[in-house]
């Protein structure tokens, strides 16, 4: 029987999301980026193969060849010159266009799964620029402990202790935000960020409450430009007795609120659903 390994591809959030105006020789914008994992997750299996192929449930909008995680795993094996193959299969829960990182963890948690197939070393820094490549937030997800990133969402600067088990609702209108319109709606009404500090302190000090106080994201304006309803979500989430502070993630078009409690979580679930939006309780890991 073909070995094979299962691995989870967890959601995110942006804790702190500070976009800055202008953009680089490849089109992307300078950003301050401080994720943290929930257990909301992908599923990834990789079994060995005579050539590289997937198969993703629910499918996308794009032919197998092209999804991210194909295209990651064909510069993988030809980084290391990898002659054997990997059927990779994709068990998709996280919804897309929500700013949970869909895509990023799910390309992540291949290189992951392998590397641990192939025998290569996932720390390696050729996987790592693999990763960076792949997309802004690919590089947090091959180790999703809570962590700064910048230059373009790519390069670790910073890891904070575990926050592991705050109950975390997320809620998500009908309508999806392109993470490409978002940053263009930005670069036409921009806002400036503000520091990270203020959120690493909190997370150094394992304060949820003081990390709630500090949510940020200055690309959420640009979200509810595109789908109205986002701030609409937000404000609900916002208005849920126990919920500690909401913000969107990312582009969105996903808010998350930290809560005091799963009852406060399942409580705003409830009434994010009342609204006929999306909406989950999960954790963060």
């Amino acid at each position: 029987m073909a070995r094979a390994i299962t691995l989870s591809a967890n959601a995110k959030v942006n804790l702190h999301l500070g976009i800055y105006e202008g953009r680089d020789e490849r089109g992307y914008h300078r950003a301050d980026s401080v994720m943290i994992a929930l257990a909301l997750c992908d599923q990834i299996t990789a079994r060995e193969a005579d050539e590289i192929t997937t198969t993703t449930t629910p499918s996308l909008d794009v032919p197998e060849e092209r999804t991210l995680v194909a295209r990651t795993a064909h510069a993988l094996a030809e980084q290391f010159g990898i002659e054997r193959g990997a059927h990779i299969d994709l068990v998709r829960n996280i919804p897309d266009k929500s700013g949970l990182g869909s895509a990023s963890t799910d390309a992540a948690t291949t290189i992951r799964a392998l590397c641990e197939l192939w025998g290569l070393d996932a720390t390696d820094p050729r996987v790592v620029e693999i990763a960076r490549r792949a997309g802004a937030d690919v590089a947090f997800f091959l180790n999703p402990v809570p962590s700064w990133l910048d230059g373009v969402g790519d390069r670790l600067r910073e890891t904070y202790p575990p926050l592991v088990g705050v109950p975390v609702v997320l809620a998500r209108p009908v309508g999806g935000v392109s993470t490409p319109a978002a940053y263009a709606e930005f670069d036409r009404n921009p806002v400036t960020p503000v520091p990270v500090d203020a959120m690493a302190a909190a997370l150094m000090a394992s304060d949820v409450r003081l990390v709630a106080q500090n949510l940020f994201n200055n690309l959420a304006p640009a979200a509810c430009v595109i789908e109205p309803e986002v701030g609409h979500v937000t404000e609900v989430l916002r208005g849920c007795d126990g919920v500690l502070a909401a913000q969107v993630s990312g582009s969105g078009s996903c808010v998350f609120g930290l809560c005091g409690s799963d009852d406060a979580a399942a409580t705003a679930a409830a009434v994010a659903s009342s609204h006929g939006w999306w909406s989950c309780v999960t954790h963060t890991v």
